[in-house]
């Protein structure tokens, strides 16, 4: 394990174009699914807090058109994850397919070697995921104005338009967090939409740091235990 450990961070430091790439794509691809997953726990928030009152058919429509279409964001998020990561790992084997050679030649077994190159791709994603949670935790506050930025452009984007609860003269956006003032005796409705806790935004952070590992490892595994088996047809040749 330590040696596989200490050949990753030397291999990582040779190549370091394609490990900056790994570490800067898995951050990205943690920060949006986690701000997607957080930005329906803030529409379920609101929803719970609002789910008693009369006459708000119209959005209850709004909010299972919004959960329903960040739930498919995420869904095709994974999935260009998935793309994305398996095109980062096959030209990492690619640039390192003369080393894998190398370790069939010493005689190190095909076992070491996928290890070795789970390690060599989890390294520079880890980065990535301490760089994301530093982020969260210190800049927790521009997160969350990030997602309140971004909830009106996905509503108007959808078409949503805002829902009216109690009177003409209270008006609530079912997506952003605002209060709209229609005439001058406009009243508030105080409602503590717009706060995320630090336990709810982690929690989803941490669901996606098992999905990024998750995939990472397994793509990884077939790739490079296809590369290895490869490898050594070569050296029998």
């Amino acid at each position: 394990m330590l040696k596989n450990i200490r050949y990753a961070f030397a291999s990582v430091s040779y190549h370091k174009k394609i490990s900056f790439c790994i570490g800067v794509c898995s951050a990205f691809f943690l920060f949006l699914s986690t701000s997607i997953l957080n930005l329906i726990d803030m529409e379920k928030n609101l929803y719970k807090q609002v789910s008693n009152l009369a006459n708000i058919s119209d959005y209850i429509t709004n909010y299972q058109k919004i959960t329903r279409t960040y739930f498919v964001l995420y869904l095709i998020l994974i999935c260009l994850w998935t793309i994305l990561i398996t095109a980062l790992v096959y030209i990492s084997l690619k640039m390192k397919k003369q080393d894998i050679i190398k370790w069939r030649i010493m005689g190190f077994s095909n076992r070491f070697v996928i290890k070795q190159s789970i390690w060599e791709i989890l390294i520079p994603a880890l980065a990535g995921i301490i760089t994301t949670a530093l982020f969260l935790l210190v800049c927790q506050h521009t997160y969350e104005f990030i997602l309140n930025q971004i909830k009106p452009l996905i509503a108007n984007g959808m078409g949503i338009k805002r829902v009216a609860f109690f009177s003409s003269n209270v008006v609530l956006e079912s997506i952003p967090n605002q209060f709209m003032n229609t005439t001058g005796n406009t009243h508030f409705l105080s409602l503590e939409i717009s706060q995320l806790p630090v336990a709810t935004v982690f929690k989803a952070f941490i669901k996606n740091c098992l999905i990024l590992v998750s995939t990472t490892t397994i793509v990884t595994l077939f790739l490079t235990y296809s590369f290895s088996r490869k490898s050594k047809q070569v050296f029998r040749m």
